[in-house]
């Protein structure tokens, strides 16, 4: 059984920055949703309520993938980059719809740089890429009775 190699400090903190990540953005669905209840009728409330699931799935998947980086996964390593490659898209959208509207982009800046930070935190540090890069491919299993 191979022992696994114990994860830079830099990695810790991508994780901890991921499932950062994802209690946020449970913490903003639940927001958005309290302040929306009073507003709508029952029709739209649901139907924002099914598509805020998703986003809400997603992160709550977060907090087992940061756990699975520092555990040095590899599929962790590329899901995470693509998760939250798609959280920096979706936060430039909530960015430049908070900008058009003239509101306070306060929500829409948190939700476009707290993704990029760890996005950036993900492929630019060598640490990082090299804790991932040196894990060896695993074994094959022989096939027999064939």
């Amino acid at each position: 059984m191979p022992q696994e190699t114990a994860a830079p400090q830099t990695v810790k903190i991508v994780a901890g920055g991921l499932a950062l990540l994802g209690v946020l953005n449970i913490g903003r669905v639940v927001v958005q949703t309290a302040v929306a209840y009073g507003d709508w009728a029952d029709g739209p409330l649901m139907m924002y309520l099914f598509l805020n699931a998703i986003p809400v799935a997603a992160s709550v998947f977060l907090l087992p993938l940061a756990y699975q980086l520092v555990r040095g996964r590899s599929w962790a390593y590329i899901t995470a980059i693509v998760l939250v490659t798609m959280g920096c898209v979706f936060g430039a959208l909530m960015l430049l719809a908070a900008l058009a509207a003239d509101g306070l982009p306060l929500l829409g800046l948190v939700m476009f740089t707290a993704p990029v930070a760890v996005l950036l935190g993900l492929i630019i540090p060598s640490s990082v890429r090299a804790f991932f890069a040196d894990k060896p491919a695993p074994a094959s299993y022989p096939v027999s009775g064939l």
